[in-house]
This record gives structure tokens, C-alpha cells and sequence, in this order.
């Protein structure tokens, strides 16, 4: 799998700690979201959630190379969210922890779960991040007029995904148009997951343990449309029967208690690698499903 220049000097280095100089940025975004294909947009949005780790600075000057003209941060205590917003669409990228060790990627097997407000179960942490920043986002999102659009990586991702079903189910007029996750854990079961009709395209980096956690037999799953970049940097996006097979080896490893080796394939920047790639070897394909702006 080619490199695209967005590496970490080891595993330790946090992007708090870096700048915008330090990275290449690929998204070429004008025009409305809705008009780029399907893998672009999970691109654009990817950066986004790897800008949104930088400083505040660094994170709008990105912003603005990336085609937005406006933008502001909503604090939520644990979390914030970066609403970038230009003449067409609005962003809602949310910065969770980073986390950095796989040590405290084995630390979210053992958080406690509670009630959703609606029904079914969520991850109590996940659960007190969304209540920390909701009041704040749907606030902002009653004038809302533009395309709508939830992204974000890691603990930012569980929490988008609990903020994004929150507004779908919500009065309030503007509703998102997707949500792309990079790296999210298990964030609900399944009869929370199902109560919630939302178009999300969920990326999983081969052996990247985040998504793994916690485990099937806890009774928390995922949904949406999983695009999962196998050993060899290739699309899999498996449906039907073949989904079912690949739930059953998961099912089988995490029982077989996985040694996972090593955070690196979690990381934001893993992820930015891995869909770049992505985007350009279907791109190179003339019948690819994925060149199109809907799925």
C-alpha cells in the first residue's frame, strides 16, 4: 500500500503537539458535498477529523484550504465539535481523547453500560459525551439551512454516531445527510442502532482493535455501511452472506481473545493513508461502484 506522506514520527507523538506544515492535505473540496463521489467525501471528512486534533489555528487554516469559509468550536467538556460551515454544507467534526497506547484501547472492554433515552443500550462514557455537547449542537442546528454532514474518529466517532441519531430523531428541521466514522468503537446494541435511520459509512483499518471493543458478547454491535480496509489496502465492503461469515470470524477471534500488537492502525493518520489509497485505486477503475455520488 503506498504511503501519502501523513506519518507520525513514532507512537507516542501526539498531534496536539504538531502543526498544519506537517501534513499534506489531499481533498480538493468545491462546490457541495453532495456532488463529490462517495469516497471523496469519506476523504474530505477523514482530514477533517485529523485536522480537528491540531491546534485550533492549525485546525482552521486546514478548514480553510478544504473549501470553508466559516467555522466555530462548540465545547462540551469532554468533547468538542468543530462546525465548519461554507455557502453549502455545515460539518459537524467531532475531537474526542486521542488515544495513543494500546493500553487504553483494552481500558474502554470495561466501561459500563446504561439506558438510551429512547431505547436499547449505550456505553455509559459515550453516553455522557453526547448528553455533555447535544444541548449546545442542536442549539446551533435550528437555523441550520445547509447540507448537513456528522463525522469523526475514535471516541469522537462514538460520540457523532449517538449526536447524529439524536438529531435524526429530534424536532429540529435539519437532519444529517450521512455520517462517516473513522475507527468507532462498539457505541450501542442493537435495538438502540436499529431505532435510528441514518445513512453512516463506517471505516474499519485492518487490526485496528478500536472497533473491536467491547466485544460482540457484551450484547453492543455496529451498523451502517461498513468499509473495511483489509491486510492488503483493498475496499471490502461485505454484504449478504459474505457479511455474515466475516460477523461470524470476528465473533471467533474476539472469543479467541486477539493479542492485538499495536495501536499504529487506529491512528488518525492511519486512516487518512488508508482511504487515500482507497480513493485512488478505484478511482482507477472505470466500472467502480464507488465513483458515483450515492450508495
Amino acid at each position: 500500500m503506498a504511503s501519502s506522506e501523513i506519518q507520525l514520527p513514532d507512537k507516542n507523538a501526539s498531534l496536539d503537539t504538531k502543526t498544519s506544515g506537517d501534513f499534506f492535505f489531499k481533498s480538493q473540496h468545491q462546490g457541495p458535498i453532495s456532488e463529490m463521489p462517495v469516497l471523496r467525501r469519506s476523504l474530505l471528512f477523514c482530514e477533517m477529523t485529523l485536522a480537528s486534533y491540531l491546534p485550533l489555528q492549525d485546525a482552521n487554516s486546514i478548514a480553510g484550504k478544504l473549501g470553508f469559509t466559516d467555522g466555530k468550536v462548540i465545547r462540551g467538556g469532554a468533547i468538542d465539535v468543530f462546525w465548519f460551515q461554507n455557502e453549502f454544507d455545515a460539518v459537524m467534526v467531532f475531537r474526542g481523547k486521542e488515544i495513543r497506547e494500546l493500553d487504553q484501547a483494552i481500558e474502554l472492554q470495561t466501561l459500563p453500560s446504561t439506558m438510551a433515552e429512547t431505547t436499547g443500550w449505550v456505553i455509559s462514557d459515550f453516553k455522557a459525551m453526547a448528553d455533555g455537547i447535544w444541548p449546545a449542537i442542536e442549539a446551533e442546528l435550528e437555523s441550520n439551512d445547509r447540507n448537513l454532514w456528522f463525522c469523526g474518529h475514535s471516541l469522537g466517532a462514538a460520540a457523532a454516531t449517538l449526536c447524529a441519531s439524536r438529531c435524526v430523531l429530534s424536532f429540529i428541521k435539519s437532519q444529517p445527510n450521512e455520517l462517516h466514522t473513522f475507527g468507532c468503537p462498539r457505541v450501542a446494541s442493537r435495538q438502540y442502532l436499529k431505532h435510528v435511520n441514518l445513512k453512516h459509512f463506517r471505516w474499519v483499518n485492518y487490526q485496528d482493535p478500536v472497533p473491536q471493543i467491547p466485544e460482540m458478547r457484551s450484547g453492543f454491535d455496529h451498523e451502517g455501511i461498513e468499509m473495511c480496509v483489509d491486510r492488503f489496502g483493498r475496499l471490502a465492503n461485505p454484504r449478504g452472506v459474505r457479511r455474515f461469515f466475516r460477523r461470524l470470524m470476528t465473533r471467533a477471534s474476539e472469543l479467541g481473545n486477539p493479542n492485538w500488537m499495536s495501536i499504529s492502525p487506529h491512528l488518525a493518520p492511519s486512516y487518512v493513508d488508508a482511504v487515500f489509497d482507497i480513493v485512488r485505486s478505484e478511482e482507477a477503475k472505470s466500472n467502480s461502484p464507488w465513483n458515483t455520488t450515492s450508495f
